[in-house]
Order: C-alpha cells, then sequence, then structure tokens
C-alpha cells in the first residue's frame, strides 16, 4: 500500500522530468480507473444460463446457487425488493458461502449508481456498510482455504464496487491500490479454481484497459501487464463461452467499452439488442440503449425505444420511479432531432415526474439549458446550468454544466455524442 504521506505512487527522487512523466502516469490511472471499476464490478455483478460449462463452479448448495440466480436477475430488473427477498430465503448459508453477502452489496451498490449517488457519503452510508460486511465474509472463507475459489472472487468483485466509490469521490491513491488488489483477487480464485471462467471477465477488462494507456506510463505503474488490449478482450470472449454468472454482466460491459473507449456504438447496439431481447424488462439495458442510439444519430429509433419504454411503464413492467428515464427517452428523440420545442415540453414533463435523486431529471435541466441557448436565452440557459452545478454530478452533469457556463451550447459541436469524454 502507498504512504499516504508520499507523493502519488513514491515520486521521492525523482528527477524533474521523471516526476513529470510520474504525475502524467497518475492523471491517466485516474482516466483509467474510472472507467475500469465499474466496467470489472458490472461484469462480475450479473447472472445469465445457457452458456455455462459448469453450471454451479463454486459448488452451492443447488437452492442457494438457484436464490442467487433469482436475486441477481431481480436486480437488474432494478426490482430490489425480489431480490433481498430470494437472498433472505437463503441467509442460513451466508456463513460458508460470501456470495450470498456480496448479493446484498450488489443491491445497495445498485441502489447508489441507479440513482448517481456515489458523491454523497451519507447516501451511500448502506453500500459502504455492506461493502465492509461482504469484504469480511471473504476473508473468513479465505483464512479457512478458500477451496472452491469463492471468497477470492467476491474479494475481487467486492475491491471492485470499493474502487469505484474511492474514484468517484477522488481518493486516487486507494483506488490504485484497490485496482490491483481486485484483480490480483480474481487471478487467486481463478489459481484455485480453473473451472471458474467468470474470473477472466474481470481479469480480461482490466487488461485491456491498461493495454490502453500509453507505455511511458505502464513502465511505471504497471510493470508486466500485457500491452495489447486484443489479449485483454479474448479473456473477456472466454468469460462469455464459459462463464456462469457473468455472461450477461460481461457483455454489458463490453457494450460500455464499445460506447465510451472504443467509440463504437454501432457494435454496443448489437450487444444491447442481445442484452435487452433476453431482458426486456430492464430498465438499465434500456438506458443504455438510449446511449448508442443517440451517439449512433438515429432519433426514429430513439422514438421507438422511448415508445418501448413508455409501453413497459404503462404496463408496470418497469417501476414507476423510472417515469423521469422514460419522459427522458421521448425528450431526447427530439432533442437528438433538433425539434427543439416538442424536445423541451418532454424535458419539462421529466424534469417534473422526477425528483433530487434521479439522475434523468438532473439530465432533462440540463438539456432545457442547452436548449435555452439554441433559442438564444443565454441568460436564462445560464441560470439553469449554475442549478445543475449544485445538484450531484450525475455521469458528468456538473462538468458539462460548467463547460457551457463558460460557451453556450453549440449543437455542431456538442450534440455528437450524449455523455462527456472520460
Amino acid at each position: 500500500m502507498p504512504d499516504p504521506q508520499q507523493r502519488p505512487w513514491g515520486t521521492r527522487g525523482f528527477t524533474g522530468g521523471q516526476l513529470r512523466v510520474r504525475l502524467s502516469a497518475v492523471h491517466s490511472q485516474i482516466t483509467l480507473m474510472n472507467t475500469l471499476l465499474p466496467v470489472i464490478a458490472l461484469s462480475l455483478a450479473v447472472v445469465a444460463g445457457g452458456h455455462a460449462a459448469n453450471p454451479n463452479p463454486l459448488g452451492l448448495p443447488p437452492e442457494v446457487n438457484a436464490q442467487i440466480h433469482a436475486a441477481l436477475e431481480a436486480n437488474y430488473q432494478m426490482d430490489y425488493e425480489t431480490g433481498l427477498a430470494e437472498l433472505e430465503a437463503v441467509q442460513q448459508w451466508a456463513d460458508s458461502h460470501p456470495v450470498i453477502v456480496f448479493g446484498d452489496l450488489l443491491i445497495e451498490w445498485w441502489k447508489v449508481t441507479a440513482a448517481a449517488w456515489e458523491e454523497d457519503e451519507d447516501l451511500c452510508a448502506p453500500m459502504l456498510a455492506a461493502v465492509d460486511r461482504s469484504l469480511a465474509a471473504a476473508e473468513r472463507l479465505i483464512e479457512q482455504g478458500d477451496p472452491t475459489g469463492e471468497g477470492h472472487f467476491v474479494k475481487g468483485a467486492t475491491l471492485g464496487l470499493q474502487g469505484r466509490w474511492h474514484i468517484k469521490n477522488r481518493h486516487w491513491r486507494k483506488s490504485y491500490s484497490i485496482g490491483k488488489q481486485a484483480k490480483e483477487n480474481l487471478e487467486k480464485a481463478l489459481e484455485i479454481n480453473p473451472e471458474l471462467y467468470d474470473a477472466y471477465s474481470g481479469i480480461g477488462i482490466y487488461d485491456y484497459f491498461v493495454a490502453k494507456l500509453p507505455g511511458v506510463v505502464r513502465f511505471f505503474a504497471f510493470s508486466g501487464q500485457p500491452a495489447d488490449p486484443a489479449d485483454g478482450m479474448k479473456m473477456a470472449e472466454l468469460s462469455l463461452e464459459k462463464g456462469t454468472y457473468t455472461v450477461v454482466g460481461t457483455r454489458a460491459a463490453l457494450a460500455l467499452i464499445y460506447l465510451r473507449t472504443e467509440l463504437n456504438p454501432a457494435k454496443a447496439n448489437e450487444m444491447i439488442d442481445t442484452l435487452i431481447a433476453e431482458y426486456p424488462h430492464s430498465p438499465f439495458f434500456g438506458s443504455l440503449r438510449l446511449i448508442a442510439l443517440y451517439d449512433l444519430n438515429k432519433p426514429e429509433a430513439l422514438a421507438a425505444e422511448a415508445a418501448r419504454q413508455a409501453g413497459l411503464l404503462a404496463e408496470g413492467h418497469f417501476p414507476a420511479e423510472r417515469t423521469a428515464q422514460v419522459l427522458f427517452a421521448e425528450g431526447l428523440a427530439h432533442f437528438r432531432q433538433q425539434d427543439w420545442a416538442a424536445a423541451d415540453q418532454a424535458y419539462a414533463k421529466a424534469v417534473a415526474a422526477g425528483n433530487p435523486s434521479d439522475p434523468f431529471t438532473t439530465w432533462a435541466k440540463l438539456h432545457r439549458g442547452n436548449i435555452l441557448d439554441v433559442q438564444g436565452n443565454r441568460k436564462a440557459a445560464r441560470a439553469i446550468y449554475r442549478d445543475v452545478r449544485t445538484s450531484l454530478n450525475r455521469w458528468g452533469t456538473e462538468r458539462l454544466a460548467k463547460d457551457y457556463l463558460r460557451d453556450a451550447f453549440d449543437p455542431a459541436l456538442n450534440q455528437v455524442r450524449l455523455l462527456p469524454d472520460d
């Protein structure tokens, strides 16, 4: 672990040029980890069937394995109550199977991430407490020998979630250390249990992002790591082929890579289509499709997706809390088509239907400011951007609002991608 009194990663004793390179590595690592840790966590956080070489590689009691699958599926539908109920039914095995405790953490983590609460420590308190419980449960099994690799697998996944929180709160030294520990524990799980192909997902995605760093950064911070991103992708694809618990999560993680890193929304959308075909009632996968279709500049397809989500909400398949998302989706289709009046009308409904904890409310406000800029009402637009900056940062809204306070929104420059660069 780095000495908290040292400069980043032990920069004492370096020449000026070496120090500049070292600090450059810090900034590159911040960007890497901001993308990496949530993707690793995502790839370890969901369940799928039909592709597994071993349907129960952890050797869980059959009823526990079935309930874990059911709980995680409910979680991806954002049906947290059902997920908790599924886990409660197997709590008598929790002392010997930390994956059950990790399931509780995943529910708390999704509550936080779905509302983009990461930068509010009070709102994150239940999730952080669940992190401690999950790590303690994993450590207990590791101390007992961890015969199936479950302890190291859970520890690696939990560290991924913990690292995500540290990144969002700018705890850079901790996030650097935790990222490496997450990978090391997944490698140990695989060493113990070669049939735990799910571990390849997090390892492969980690290696992919490290290989994307400049060579000098890899030399200082990641000596010995693979230099070809394709090697990491091959590992992730192996987990798609033979994994048990992470097939859906890995597919979603790769979709995010194609959206945010490879800038290939067409490839991302292919993966998202597969996810929605399997989980049509998932609000999360629906939100991924919104991003991909926006970046592809397909307003008609966006409008169709908005209508699909509105139908799911009306039929009770989306929870009522997703109302702002559905109305935002309607506005987004008009916004992409530059039908500013119709977009503003839908966004106004999204703001009215949402609440301060809903990220789609914040995004609707931001886009209403953009529309005012297009209409030439700079004073009113700036007032909205200032209001957005007083809210929690939601997927880059704080940074975008700051930029738009300086320079007015210009569709020709600012409408290419929905989310800001990492």
